[in-house]
């Protein structure tokens, strides 16, 4: 009986050294290939997008959103020309006005000054007058002396200097009496915005109070990724859809802002508009169509397609002959529209997972 028991105890060590067999049915995990390649089960394979690589057409269109805006030459922005307080408001948003109508007015004690000033050098004026010609006429008569009468005439250029002065000082005032100052348009257009108000107190060349605008001067103002800006630029058309009038109106690219956004890493582009509507306004939402001219033969891959790893390596999957995947560091160029240009490390033809690397990736990891 002992001696069973001991066979039996042999036996059973004997069995822990051997492999279990696989219970049927029960997934497969991703096996690891020499060179560093990647097998995976065909339950995970489902996940994935593997396509080959293939070379960009010489053209593609990208659509943008955007918005109209006044230019800024057709824009104008009125302060306060003296400091004071607001007393009316004539102006309101929306509102269509001719060049020199009145927006508000302030009450300056400056223009009470500048006026002043205006009456007094008319004063002056006409003493120096009265005194010269006084003058005159005593030295034709031989009674008086030349040197008055030359001091005479210099007092009355003086006078005629100041007069000058004070006049163009009052015609920064403008018309009116008092204290009171009528600020007008200085162009014809439309009242964008208006911040003035009543009683608020103004400094002389402080912040905008009223904006005009000119609906002539309309353009749209694209919001373009930075690293497609210089494409962008080299446009010669576009297409902008204005979906609040339900027009699409064609247009060509006038220009690209010097700088990007900090934030949005967003270039502005602005388009000029071949046939403006008449109801067009500003801060419309559009979209702008433009075609791009991309270089023949390069070749682009989609951001998903791309990971990122340490030390600012960009790595995709590419898929053997035998079904494995193996990882390949890439040089990524620009991107445009969520794919990515790839400058080196692949070749046309090789087939990429487009979708899923990270899952590839996960497993792989866990492989190490």
């Amino acid at each position: 009986m002992r001696t069973a028991c001991i066979a039996a105890g042999f036996l059973l060590l004997a069995g822990c050294g051997k492999p279990i067999p696989p219970t049927a049915g029960a997934p497969v995990a991703a096996t690891k290939q020499p060179a560093g390649q990647l097998t995976l089960p065909s339950a995970s394979r489902q996940f994935l997008s593997v396509e080959p690589l293939a070379p960009a057409e010489s053209s593609a269109t990208r659509t943008y959103f955007g918005r109209t805006a006044f230019r800024p030459k057709a824009l104008s922005a009125v302060t306060a020309p003296f400091s004071g307080r607001v007393a009316t408001v004539s102006a309101e948003p929306g509102q269509r006005i001719s060049a020199g109508a009145t927006l508000f007015t302030i009450q300056s004690a400056d223009a009470g000054g500048i006026r002043a000033s205006l009456d007094q050098a008319r004063i002056k004026l006409r003493v120096a007058e009265e005194v010269l010609a006084r003058q005159t006429e005593m030295v034709k008569r031989g009674v008086g002396l030349e040197i008055e009468r030359f001091d005479a005439e210099m007092k009355l250029r003086e006078a005629r200097s100041e007069l000058e002065r004070s006049e163009r000082n009052a015609a920064l005032v403008g018309s009116g009496e008092g204290t009171a100052i009528n600020v007008r348009s200085p162009v014809e257009g439309v009242v964008v915005s208006v911040k003035a108000a009543p009683g608020a107190t103004v400094q002389a060349g402080g912040e905008t109070l009223v904006e005009i605008g000119n609906p002539g001067g309309l353009w749209v103002v694209a919001d373009v990724p930075e690293g497609e800006a210089a494409q962008v630029a080299k446009a010669s058309s576009a297409e902008v859809t204005i979906t609040a009038l339900n027009l699409a109106v064609p247009g060509k690219i006038a220009g690209v802002a010097p700088r990007s956004d900090a934030e949005t890493r967003r270039t502005p582009v602005y388009v000029e508009l071949e046939r403006a509507p008449a109801e067009l306004r500003a801060g419309l939402l559009v979209r702008v169509s433009v075609a791009i001219e991309g270089g023949a033969g390069e070749l682009w891959l989609p951001v998903t397609a791309v990971l990122l790893k340490e030390g600012g390596k960009r790595v995709v999957y590419v898929e053997e002959k035998d079904g494995s995947f193996s990882p390949r560091e890439i040089d990524a160029g620009d991107e445009r529209g969520g794919r990515v240009r790839v400058l080196k490390g692949l070749q046309a033809g090789e087939r990429v997972v487009m979708r899923g690397a990270l899952l590839v990736d996960r497993e792989a990891e866990q492989l190490l």
